[in-house]
């Protein structure tokens, strides 16, 4: 073969390759008019590497306290003391948490006296010991002159049962109130007794 017809086989076979790219370049021109199919050409992934996972803060353990908190009897006659224990969180919350206890009775003769009442707030000062807590009534919470005695006593019984409360002011839907009920005279605040 001669350096001219090489060159010139050089030349249609890069001619060809010219052709052949150029109408896979060209759009909508096919042979019998027929329209091109969309072709799905997968793009290259990016592998992006995850960042490190930060560690995640294990929650406090609860702390459970053992406390008494008390019921009425069936009749309304009387209180019924129970020993229950509390779950928390900070000190603090103890007081709230034992509150709390007070709204349900495993013993089915120690009735709640606060099962439809709801602690809106609970704070305490610590420096002057005073305990202030917000009630909000449901309609059952509503009790005649005997159950608002035992509700008084129970409340009372139950927050000074911590050494360091020395008095509770006692809000209801966060208000100062001459009565819960409208049956017992209600001190703002109650004071420890002596």
């Amino acid at each position: 073969m001669t350096k001219t017809s090489r060159l010139f086989y050089g030349v249609v076979l890069v001619s060809a390759i010219t052709l052949s790219v150029t109408a896979c370049g060209q759009k909508g021109q096919l042979v019998g008019g027929a329209t091109p199919q969309a072709t799905i050409v997968p793009t290259p992934t990016k592998m992006v590497q995850s960042p490190a996972p930060t560690p995640t803060a294990t929650p406090e353990p609860l702390k459970q306290k053992k406390v008494k908190a008390f019921y009425s009897d069936q009749d309304e006659m009387k209180l019924i003391e129970k020993e229950v224990t509390v779950s928390y969180k900070q000190d603090a919350d103890v007081y709230e948490a034992t509150l709390n206890a007070l709204k349900k009775s495993d013993d089915p003769k120690a009735i709640p006296l606060f099962d439809d009442l709801t602690f809106t707030s609970t704070s305490f000062d610590k420096a002057k010991g005073e305990l202030k807590i917000d009630l909000k009534f449901g309609p059952k919470t509503q009790l005649g002159a005997p159950g608002e005695e035992l509700f008084l006593q129970a409340l009372k019984k139950t927050v000074f049962q911590f050494p360091e409360v020395k008095s509770l002011y006692v809000l209801k839907n966060g208000k100062q109130v001459d009565s819960l009920m409208g049956h017992l005279e209600l001190p703002y605040p109650i004071k420890r007794p002596n």
